[in-house]
């Protein structure tokens, strides 16, 4: 009886000295908006039937993992673009992310494996390459996001066809 009387106890006093643990992880999720400029020709394994992608809007989520403290975090995005035609275009990529952790604006660099995948006419194509980029993050309650990203093909050369290769332009919101 001494037995389960202590453990009660223990259990009662446990719940009611309990405080509240503020252990959540730095996560960020949100939304995005691209375009993708600097394309001299339709990139690489790009089937016939999607168009041409210089000038695309895309739509996308982004999730990142950023430590207050530590000036290193990761990032997950994929984006929708829509070109014109009855393709479709889409991108995924996982990154590093390095910025300087200021209180209301954080400049960064990023750099990542990127995968595309485009469909048109029949037949879809998938390849995968480096991406790297510079942004800046303003941080008021809700994080508002600027990069510019250049992506390189999966055909990586000494020198390469950089008419191929898109830079794009991202900004969106983070909450969390």
């Amino acid at each position: 009886m001494r037995r389960l009387l202590l453990t009660l106890t223990i259990a009662v006093a446990s719940v009611a000295l309990a405080q509240p643990a503020d252990a959540q992880l730095p996560l960020k999720y949100g939304v995005q908006g691209a375009l993708m400029t600097g394309l001299g020709d339709l990139p690489t394994g790009v089937p016939s039937g999607v168009a041409d992608l210089n000038g695309t809007f895309g739509l996308g989520a982004r999730v990142a993992l950023q430590p207050p403290i530590l000036p290193i975090g990761v990032v997950g995005q994929g984006v929708y673009y829509f070109p014109e035609g009855d393709g479709s275009y889409m991108t995924y990529s996982l990154a590093a992310q390095l910025r300087l952790p200021l209180p209301v604006i954080s400049p960064y660099a990023i750099g990542g494996w990127q995968f595309r995948r485009t469909s048109g006419g029949g037949s879809s194509n998938t390849e995968s390459g480096p991406m790297v980029g510079v942004g800046v993050q303003l941080n008021l309650g809700l994080s508002l996001f600027l990069e510019g990203t250049f992506e390189f093909n999966d055909e990586i050369t000494a020198a390469p066809d950089f008419d191929n290769n898109p830079i794009v332009i991202k900004g969106g919101v983070l909450l969390g």
